[in-house]
């Protein structure tokens, strides 16, 4: 029989959000240490663990390399492969929660909201420069600008660290995630009005397509689902 493969980010809240939920559901993960990268599930038969970076999971989930994961909604939809199978099965598992937000330096004192910044963005442009904004996600930053008519700007690709970007010059802004702000505040930047880009949090997402090829495991595949559904049930 082909094991169902779930995939579980290997660290951070989502990690030990994925495992609390499980436990719960009877559904412990038996994992030897943080240096193991696989794992079982003792009390049902046929799953295999693995532990992935999140950003990495829309991907393996496309490739077919695994069938179950639980990943931040935000990342699955920067992720997520053109044309996937990959699909949100639950929207919300009760973790994880966050907002992707625009934020710029606290001495724009005269940029507060989209409004400005599309006027900023404007006039930048008639001088020849474009708004440099620093983020990990791309796709969902340019999707929103030019949903609200921001055309005239630069994407940075960033990763750890990116609240220093304005003050060290390779961007003029940021977008990047955030549950409470303070990481931001402490670096004298500030969320713009209606500058919530994306709200996210932890979602279970599975490769439908390929779970039915491997028929001797669907009914495993929905015991997932189902116990998952109804611990989440539980809490209403």
């Amino acid at each position: 029989m082909d094991n169902i493969s779930f995939a579980i980010p290997v660290s951070g809240a989502l990690y030990n959000g994925s495992l609390n939920l499980l436990d719960k559901c009877g559904l412990s993960v038996s994992r030897p240490n943080d240096r193991v990268y696989t794992a079982n599930m003792p009390s049902l038969q046929g799953v295999d663990i693995i532990f992935q970076r999140q950003s990495d999971i829309p991907s393996r989930l496309d490739s077919n390399v695994a069938d179950i994961g639980v990943v931040g909604l935000d990342s699955f939809y920067e992720k997520k492969i053109d044309n996937g199978n990959s699909i949100v099965i639950i929207d919300d598992l009760g973790f994880g929660s966050s907002d992707m937000v625009l934020a710029v330096p606290e001495a724009w004192l005269d940029v507060k909201s989209l409004a400005d910044l599309a006027d900023l963005s404007f006039e930048m442009r008639e001088k020849g420069k474009d708004l440099r904004i620093a983020t990990k996600y791309p796709r969902l930053v340019t999707r929103f600008l030019n949903q609200n008519s921001i055309y005239y700007f630069n994407i940075v690709d960033a990763s750890g660290g990116i609240e220093v970007a304005p003050y060290i010059g390779y961007a003029d802004m940021i977008c990047d995630i955030t549950a409470t702000g303070n990481t931001l505040r402490q670096n004298r930047l500030k969320v713009i009005e209606n500058g919530i880009v994306f709200s996210s949090q932890a979602a279970l997402v599975a490769n439908i397509e390929n779970i039915y090829k491997k028929k001797d495991s669907i009914e495993v595949a929905k015991a997932i689902i189902e116990k998952i559904e109804a611990q989440l049930n539980s809490k209403k």
